[in-house]
């Protein structure tokens, strides 16, 4: 870790360094915050993980419990340190089970992995081609950015380059796109619906004018409550898949609310597709979104002959991996290099981070 980002990790983490500490959220933010404390040697204090959608028991070797399980003696005199972005939700539930809130606490940089600056020097090349490849100044600021918050810690400077309509960048909008439209004409793929929150603002943004939507949710709790909220719109189709470049079967960690994901150590299995085999091919799709916890490559790869052929709006999200960065800008370049490339983000932390790419058809 970079003396500066130690240094203001050290700073931050002095009102919790005297006392035991849970770590409320056990995912990917959650390990990197612990192993952040490893880091100042905190980790012994660290009495165990709380995670009430969680089906595992233990967590980087830390058990795992639920709000409800928490003593009124470790209420009172233990520190809660939120280790998701969901700081709202979270901070909600730990008042609501009777943790004072002088207790609770939020490091954004906590969150940050401590990444091997190693990895940016040996894909230099790859970073460099996708920082020239993207179109405008407010791209290339937030991209140049990302880079210095793995450095330093330092998130505050993604506040200056926050957007406010995530996925749909239109005119009139703070992070907008010239080139991004909607139409009447639109054929949406969402991969990664969860409970329809996207095609929501798809709906109200094209006014419900619109030809198609394909709704890709692996949980089928999910693909309920979108069955019953769209069933009388034949427009929609609920596909109750996962995304990936092959048909199979794969491991899947459900019941982690928007970030469930495809993983070797899932809870339960799904079906996965490839877009390029469920989509009919006479449907000239228009857009696709991805926001699928780290598998948005295996779909890219999965949609390749629509995407070739149709050349459709695209809104990937590229920050669940570190090597999204640049692997997802490289990948549809490579797809489609006809493709405009943008960059936006929608937190001032490294979380939502989204690359757009849309084909001019009027400039060929």
């Amino acid at each position: 870790m970079k003396k500066e980002r130690f240094e203001r990790l050290y700073s931050l983490l002095i009102s919790v360094k005297e006392r035991n500490i849970f770590l409320y959220g056990a995912g990917r933010r959650g390990k990197a915050a612990i192993s952040n404390l490893e880091l100042f040697s905190l980790t012994d204090q660290v009495l165990g993980f709380i995670d009430d959608g969680g089906n595992t028991s233990t967590y980087c070797g830390k058990p795992v419990y639920s709000v409800s399980q928490i003593t009124d003696e470790d209420k009172r005199e233990c520190a809660f340190i939120i280790t998701t972005y969901a700081i709202n939700n979270m901070s909600r539930r730990l008042m609501e089970s009777g943790i004072p809130v002088q207790n609770i606490y939020f490091f954004a940089e906590l969150l940050i992995d401590d990444v091997d600056s190693g990895i940016f020097a040996q894909n230099r090349e790859n970073i460099h081609q996708v920082y020239d490849m993207l179109q405008d100044d407010l791209s290339k600021y937030i991209y140049k950015s990302i880079f210095e918050i793995y450095e330093t810690g330092n998130v505050e400077i993604l506040s200056r380059t926050q957007g406010n309509c995530q996925y749909f960048p239109v005119k009139g909008a703070n992070d907008c796109i010239e080139s991004f439209a909607l139409s009447a004409e639109e054929i949406f793929v969402d991969c990664g619906a969860y409970t329809g929150d996207t095609i929501e603002v798809f709906k109200d943004h094209t006014q419900d004018a619109f030809k198609k939507i394909y709704a890709f949710e692996p949980e089928i709790n999910n693909c309920r409550i979108m069955e019953s909220k769209y069933a009388d719109d034949d427009r929609i189709r609920i596909c109750p898949y996962g995304n990936w470049s092959s048909d199979e079967v794969l491991r899947f960690r459900e019941g982690k609310g928007t970030t469930s994901e495809i993983a070797e150590d899932g809870n339960c299995e799904i079906e996965v597709r490839k877009l390029d085999s469920v989509i009919a091919l006479n449907d000239e799709v228009t857009f696709i979104k991805m926001d699928i916890e780290g598998s948005e490559q295996a779909a890219l790869i999965g949609g390749q002959g629509m995407i070739q052929k149709y050349k459709p709006k695209l809104a990937i999200c590229i920050y669940h991996k570190l090597e999204d960065l640049w692997e997802i800008p490289l990948l549809i370049h490579k797809l489609c290099p006809e493709y405009k490339l943008y960059i936006r983000n929608y937190t001032d932390r490294l979380d939502e981070t989204v690359c757009y790419a849309v084909y001019d058809k009027a400039g060929g």
